[in-house]
């Protein structure tokens, strides 16, 4: 029997068979950010997350908090993802360096102003314990992540990223992979379901891109607890516009009989 591994934030419920949907806010200003938030509030997104490495004075710790703080006034109790994104990953190339990256995110984490910290598990064991220690000290949640744009790897390593992220301290796991063929979006999705029958955190997954975009449809029925869509400009290749998910999640649970 599949184990109900659910964490509950601000009135939302990250678990269960249906993915709660997260937008992504991208702008390079606080002005551009702010006004991404307040159109895509209007959508009603679950969550939203904010990928702060798009933003111009990533480098500077007072900007980013004054927009975080103007950021939660704006969203009330929406949850928010805190997001930088490497390069090597998929983020944009403002490049502070990974000793700033961590400065930055305990400062974020010390706030108290978002929920998540979304952080790459693949940095430095030190700076990972760390993220996770300083967040988990302000009642924050950790999202580890594992991104490869370049192909998909086998079942057996993908179910090994969910694992190691919990092995690590996170309360949420992510995998996303780029897919070349059918075949790979196949094995993102068997790995979500074998890494869910194994894990005891919630788990988000997608296959990237055109190919991989219907496993942001029917991810939740293998294991996925949350699905990224458009409110007004994508992160990600392959990411859809709310409506139009939330409309998919829908006839979904209609055919599952879910009320």
């Amino acid at each position: 029997m599949k184990r109900e591994k659910v964490i509950r934030v601000r009135g939302r419920q990250f678990g269960g068979d249906t993915p709660v949907i997260c937008t992504p806010l991208v702008g390079p200003t606080r002005d551009v950010v702010l006004g991404e938030a307040a159109s895509v509030l209007a959508k009603v997104p679950d969550v939203i997350e904010w990928r702060v490495d798009f933003f111009e004075r990533i480098g500077d710790t007072a900007a980013v908090l004054e927009v975080a703080g103007s950021l939660r006034a704006a969203v009330g109790d929406t949850p928010i993802i805190f997001t930088r994104r490497s390069a090597k990953e998929g983020g944009t190339r403002i490049a502070p360096s990974e000793a700033d990256v961590l400065r930055l995110y305990d400062a974020v984490g010390a706030s108290g102003l978002v929920d998540f910290l979304d952080f790459e598990m693949g940095n430095d064991p030190e700076h990972v314990r760390s993220v996770v220690e300083t967040a988990h000290a302000q009642q924050m949640r950790v999202i580890l992540s594992y991104h490869n744009f370049g192909y998909t790897p086998g079942v057996e390593f993908l179910v090994g990223r969910f694992q190691e992220a919990e092995r690590l301290g996170a309360d949420v796991a992510k995998v996303a992979a780029m897919p070349r063929d059918r075949s790979d979006v196949l094995t993102l999705l068997a790995a979500t379901a074998s890494a869910d029958s194994k894990s005891g955190i919630p788990l988000i997954s997608m296959s990237m891109g055109p190919l991989g975009s219907v496993t942001r449809m029917i991810g939740g029925v293998f294991g996925s607890t949350l699905s990224f869509a458009v409110g007004e400009s994508s992160s990600a290749p392959g990411q859809m516009p709310i409506a139009d998910l939330r409309t998919v999640y829908e006839v979904i649970r209609r055919a599952r009989g879910e009320a």
